[in-house]
C-alpha cells in the first residue's frame, strides 16, 4: 500500500514496511489468497477505516489473525481488529492515521477483485458459499441436481469450487420461493433471463400469473374463514348432523339427483 500510487500492483506496501524486498512478493500473494478465499464484501464506514465482511469459518479467522498480526509487526501505523460477530461471520476492522489514507485506498482496491459476492475471477467453497448464502451445503447439492445451480469445478485438493456470484443467484432462488414460486418456475425464471427477446417468460409475466394465482387462494382461504366462522356462531358440534341439516352453513355439496330410473330401482329392488 504505497502512499504514493494507490493503483498500482504493489499499492498496498506502505513506503515505511520493514518487510524485506524478497519477502513482499510471497506476503502480496498470501493476502491476495485471502482476499480471494475469505472475504465476502467489504464496507468503507470512514476515510480511515475499512471493514473486511469475511466467511465465518475457523480457518478464515485463524488466517485473519494470523495476516493480520504478521502485518502489524512490520507496518506499525495500521490498527487491525479480528471480531467473530456470529456463527458464520467474521469481521476485520482496518485503520490507519489521516496520513495513511491513501494506503487503505489501495487495499480497498486490492480486496475488491478478491472474494466479494460477484467479483470475476472469485471462488467459493461449499462451506463458504452456504455460508454466504444462508443455506446449507446439502441444499447445495440439490439446487445441482434441479439444475438451478451449475455444477462446482475441482480444486487441486477435491474441493468444490462455486463462482461468487454463485452467492447472487442463491438469493434469487430463496427470494423467488418467498414470493410462492416453485423451484420449478425458478428454474423458468433463471433461463428467461437468457432468453430476454422472448415475450411472456420473463419476470412481468411469470408475476402477473403468480399474483393471479395467489389472489385466488386468498378468496379460497377467505371463504374458508367465513365458513368457520358462521360454523362457530351457529353452533355446529356433529358433522354428520350438519351434513343431514339444509339450514348448516359448512358448503356440503349437493346429492347428486335421482332419476325416476334409480327411484323405482330403490322401491322395488326385486
Amino acid at each position: 500500500m504505497s502512499d504514493r500510487n494507490p493503483a498500482a500492483d504493489d499499492t498496498w506496501v506502505p513506503d515505511s514496511c520493514r518487510l524485506p524486498t524478497a519477502e513482499l512478493p510471497l506476503r502480496l500473494a498470501e493476502f491476495d489468497r485471502f482476499f480471494a478465499e475469505a472475504v465476502l464484501r467489504i464496507e468503507r464506514p470512514s476515510a480511515q477505516r475499512l471493514r473486511l465482511h469475511l466467511v465465518g469459518t475457523a480457518e478464515a479467522e485463524r488466517g485473519a489473525r494470523d495476516l493480520t498480526a504478521r502485518e502489524s509487526a512490520c507496518c506499525s501505523f495500521f490498527t487491525f481488529g479480528v471480531t467473530r460477530t456470529g456463527p458464520d461471520a467474521v469481521t476485520v476492522d482496518v485503520q490507519v492515521p489521516a496520513s495513511h489514507v491513501g494506503v487503505l485506498d489501495g487495499l480497498a482496491e486490492r480486496v475488491r477483485p478478491g472474494g466479494a459476492p460477484g467479483a470475476a475471477g472469485a471462488w467459493l467453497r461449499s462451506g463458504q458459499l452456504a455460508g454466504a448464502a444462508g443455506v446449507n451445503p446439502q441444499t447445495l447439492r440439490y439446487y445441482e441436481r434441479r439444475g438451478l445451480l451449475a455444477a462446482p469445478r475441482r480444486s487441486p485438493g477435491g474441493h468444490r469450487l462455486y463462482p461468487a456470484e454463485s452467492v447472487t443467484r442463491l438469493r434469487i432462488i430463496k427470494t423467488a420461493q418467498r414470493l410462492g414460486f416453485t423451484l420449478g418456475e425458478v428454474a423458468e425464471l433463471l433461463d428467461a433471463e437468457r432468453r430476454r427477446n422472448d415475450r411472456g417468460v420473463g419476470l412481468p409475466a411469470r408475476a402477473t400469473a403468480k399474483l393471479a394465482e395467489v389472489e385466488q387462494r386468498l378468496a379460497d382461504l377467505t371463504a374458508v374463514r367465513d365458513s368457520l366462522r358462521a360454523a362457530i356462531s351457529a353452533g355446529c358440534d356433529d358433522l354428520i348432523a350438519c351434513a343431514g341439516s339444509s339450514c348448516c352453513p359448512l358448503p356440503f355439496p349437493d346429492p347428486p339427483p335421482v332419476d325416476a330410473t334409480t327411484a323405482r330401482s330403490r322401491r322395488d329392488p326385486g
